[in-house]
């Protein structure tokens, strides 16, 4: 075949999606491979790119389809906007003052198009060479990489060359409308006129991009890595997974010397030789982590993957943590250099010393009666083989021996956590393993951050006194979607937090943490949503409607805003681009009036609630 471009074996239901069919089996032929060229590598991928820095833009999300009117599009600010997308006269107010939401009506691609023109018309061979350029920086990348459909993240950045080759000639767009214009008016006037015209285009860019460019006062990620710090006990060692909860918390931790004694252990370094080794080095003031893996046992490829009781012993026999990882770290004859031992047993315990847990405040007094004599490690049935990281950890677990607080920040991915779950106490941003037994809320699934117990006094006060919130509740301040999931392990720490002091009848401290919710989430900076309906759903529970009130007409007025914008949008527009949107608005509705109705503490804002939704039904369904 002619240049193929679809081939991303792990992307094949994306791929089958811009051909058209999910459901599809047939190998895609040449039709398919230059349709996802044109449409999709070339069209969304540069073209969108291209149209966002000259144009405008939608909105701050990434955008995944062109078929999708709603996110990650080009935007004009002008009558073609509406025939591309939809009306833009209708839409809410949190869409309308979007500070991502920027257009530059077309100017910048205008002026860059008289210059390009210009030039080709006055240096031939030299506008040839910038074009060279402009392509080899943009189209021939687009080429060269065969992007597959739906990357993690934005892949502009290595499109900047054939952006910046363009601004070349929106500076030429001067030099065109100056020999434009000497024409009619003197030379001097010409030149001024012309430069203030394509001046128009930067300054409108720079006003335009602005809000959501500048980071004056942000400090998002050095408070979220705070947080996540402050979590953890002293002398803590915190498993982290990903770069977004682990960079930060090193920054907070070298430049800005924020809980120096906590060791952060990265789970994607952790099956490297040389991160081991660096962990068993003191850092700042933090303590060299013990571990009795030798070296030699770890170096190079050496137990990249240990197998996990492949003779698969009848008798599973049980074995401490310690001595399974004796067993494991001594090559075993027979086996092969990469892989020269194994895990002898599926059945493995962490021994808990009952004195030692109670001396340095691993279990607190009341829970004395609750205390294990041994913690089971336990994993997946059909898993068969553990990674260097996997075999890294049990030997932290196994060489601290209880010593020393360990945790799993709340982000680490649920495979990660050894089969503890039911033996975390959930602190802040991270949860500490501890020797009691406890069922998760059901509530967050398999989330980490809904496993095992609450250390309810502890939460609170991490939260109400040492917390930090990026200056969010004190600014007006844009958020982009990066910030994402650090926002949600903070709203779901609170959610859980207040879940479990009402539980407990702790009624006031939960209507402090709902209120804290709300100052440092506030609907300027973070539109109320579904999140802000669980939130208000509490204050029911906590009995503290007085102060859901104000959030609870928040709520209201968003909905309203967004159904009346629903209800402006085409029928098949609504259904096909907009269908799940409305739902979740309309159900949104349906709960704040059924709230509002039927619990008296409610009472002085009922009518208002009902005039807002008073031009809505109560459909469950779209419009027939």
């Amino acid at each position: 075949m002619l240049f193929p471009r679809i081939g991303h074996y792990d992307r094949e239901t994306e791929h089958r999606r811009w051909m058209g069919d999910t459901r599809s089996t047939k190998d895609p032929g040449f039709v398919d491979n230059w349709s996802f060229l044109l449409r999709y590598q070339i069209g969304w991928m540069y073209g969108r790119y291209f149209m966002w820095n000259f144009v405008g833009r939608q909105n701050g999300q990434q955008g995944y389809y062109n078929w999708d009117p709603k996110t990650g599009n080009w935007l004009s600010g002008t009558f073609i906007d509406d025939i591309r997308l939809y009306d833009q006269s209708n839409i809410p107010d949190t869409m309308k003052n979007d500070e991502s939401r920027n257009t530059y009506f077309f100017l910048p691609f205008i002026f860059g198009l008289l210059g390009l023109f210009y030039h080709f018309s006055t240096r031939k061979w030299d506008a040839f060479s910038i074009f060279v350029l402009f392509i080899m920086t943009g189209i021939a990348i687009i080429f060269y990489s065969n992007q597959p459909p739906n990357e993690p993240r934005e892949r502009d950045y290595v499109l900047a060359g054939s952006m910046f080759t363009y601004c070349i000639w929106i500076g030429m767009g001067v030099t065109a409308l100056f020999d434009l214009f000497k024409r009619y008016m003197s030379g001097n006037i010409a030149a001024i006129v012309a430069a203030a015209l394509v001046l128009t285009a930067p300054l409108i860019m720079g006003f335009q991009n602005w809000d959501d460019h500048t980071r004056a006062r942000h400090t998002g990620a050095r408070d979220y890595a705070s947080n996540f710090l402050e979590s953890c006990d002293k002398n803590a060692i915190v498993f982290t997974h990903g770069d977004n909860d682990t960079y930060p918390l090193w920054y907070a931790q070298e430049v800005e010397k924020i809980r120096t004694d906590v060791r952060v252990v990265n789970l994607s370094l952790l099956a490297v030789d040389w991160y081991i080794d660096q962990l068993r080095r003191k850092v700042n003031d933090s303590p060299l982590i013990k571990m009795s893996m030798p070296p030699a046992a770890y170096r190079g490829n050496k137990r990249n993957v240990t197998y996990l009781n492949p003779t698969q012993v009848a008798s599973n026999k049980k074995m401490t943590v310690q001595e399974v990882m004796k067993f494991a770290t001594k090559d075993q004859p027979g086996l092969p250099p990469e892989s020269p031992s194994y895990i002898p047993t599926s059945n493995i315990v962490i021994p808990v010393n009952k004195n030692l847990v109670m001396q340095n405040g691993t279990v607190s007094e009341p829970d004395t009666g609750q205390v294990v004599s041994e913690v089971p490690i336990s994993f997946p049935k059909n898993k068969q083989r553990l990674i260097k990281d996997e075999l890294a950890m049990m030997d932290i677990i196994s060489s601290n021996n209880w010593e020393r607080p360990i945790y799993f920040a709340v982000t680490c991915r649920p495979e990660k956590l050894l089969g503890l779950s039911d033996y975390l106490q959930l602190e802040g941003l991270a949860s500490r393993i501890v020797p009691v037994r406890t069922k998760g809320d059901e509530e967050f699934g398999r989330m980490p951050i809904g496993q095992g117990r609450v250390d309810s006094d502890k939460m609170y006060d991490n939260i109400m006194n040492k917390f930090r919130w990026g200056n969010f509740d004190k600014i007006d301040a844009y958020i982009n979607e990066s910030y994402m999931p650090s926002v949600a392990s903070n709203r779901f720490a609170m959610l859980r937090l207040a879940r479990t002091l009402i539980k407990e009848g702790d009624k006031e401290r939960a209507k402090n943490i709902l209120n804290k919710y709300f100052e440092v989430f506030p609907h300027k900076n973070f539109p109320y949503d579904y999140n802000a309906m669980y939130m208000i759903r509490l204050y029911e529970d906590a009995g503290a409607e007085a102060d859901g009130k104000e959030h609870v007409l928040i709520l209201a007025r968003e909905a309203a805003d967004q159904l009346e914008f629903f209800n402006s949008l085409d029928e098949s527009l609504l259904k096909t681009a907009f269908g799940s949107d409305f739902e979740q608005w309309m159900q949104m509705m349906v709960e704040i009036r059924s709230m509002v109705k039927s619990n008296p503490n409610y009472s002085d804002i009922k009518n208002e609630v009902e005039n807002l939704f008073k031009d809505f039904p109560m459909p469950g369904q779209l419009r027939e």
